[in-house]
């Protein structure tokens, strides 16, 4: 390889580290780790950059994600070099990639506006991409009632043409479809997601940059906005942008932009700050 390292992955169990080069047309090379030895190299139909790769805990797989034209995640069998299922998501941004630490079908991107869990699903040899969004509070932490929106205790009625129908209606839809439709340009100002982490429960934690810390059901994708129970640290909330988080027992650790690493102890839907750590500088993702 001669050039520009670009993104880099590393995977302890198999003492290997991937890392693609900036060129036109980039490949990923996956090395022996600490002995630097070649062993393979990825070649897909990116075009000019990958942004994020992620290898899986256990098996040999490895996620890459692309930028401008494709937004293309791919699945590989890195040990085979071979793409197992790829899908392309135009125009979507992605600022962290993580494989489900208890299951490698399952991945989650996130990015400022969106998370999004993705399930790899298996038929024969066949690999598919499966992606579910999860719904985000507003930004104050609150949750949007879809229902009460589209349809309201008591809807207006025109004395000549009848009750006014709401838009689902209107549009056709039926079943779950309808009860959660809303036109593309009503929306409403959701958390900003900035870090997360996998349990080992396959759950999910969330920091958004507004300070809250949410809880996302792996399964059923339901969210849980965590309470802080010290009033002291509800004072320094908003200083807490994470940037960086690590799952430990009963609990997280986390950095943000204030130069401090928390301990956040978690028990059902709170949370409290147990110690911190003053370093001095803005912690980064590295």
């Amino acid at each position: 390889m001669n050039g520009v390292v670009g993104v880099v992955a590393t995977n302890i169990p198999c003492e290997v580290v991937a890392f693609s080069d900036r060129r036109l047309r980039p490949l990923i090379y996956i090395y022996n780790f600490p002995g630097l030895i070649r062993r393979t190299k990825l070649k897909g139909n990116v075009l000019l950059d990958y942004t994020l790769l992620s290898f899986s805990y256990c098996g040999t797989y490895l996620a890459s994600y692309s930028s401008l034209p494709e937004f293309e995640l791919a699945i590989w069998n890195w040990e085979s070099s071979v793409i197992l299922c790829k899908k392309s998501q135009p125009g979507t941004d992605v600022s962290q990639m993580t494989f489900n630490p208890m299951n490698w079908h399952q991945l989650c991107l996130s990015s400022p506006s969106a998370v999004t869990v993705w399930t790899i699903e298996r038929s024969n040899q066949e690999h598919y991409l499966k992606a579910k969004s999860v719904k985000l509070p507003m930004e104050d932490g609150s949750f949007f009632n879809e229902t009460d929106v589209i349809f309201p205790t008591s809807l207006a009625k025109d004395l000549i043409y009848g009750p006014i129908l709401p838009l689902s209606a209107i549009a056709g839809l039926v079943g779950e479809e309808a009860e959660t439709f809303r036109p593309k340009d009503d929306l409403y100002p959701s958390l900003h997601p900035s870090i997360h982490c996998w349990t080992p429960t396959s759950d999910l934690y969330v920091g958004c940059e507004e300070g809250h810390l949410l809880m996302i059901n792996g399964e059923t994708l339901k969210v849980t906005v965590l309470k802080i129970e010290d009033t002291v640290a509800k004072e320094r909330r908003n200083l807490i942008s994470p940037v960086t988080m690590a799952y430990q027992k009963g609990g997280v650790l986390i950095s943000g932009i204030d130069g401090f690493v928390y301990s956040f102890i978690i028990k059902d839907s709170t949370y409290k700050i147990e110690t911190f750590l003053d370093v001095e500088e803005p912690m980064t993702i590295s």
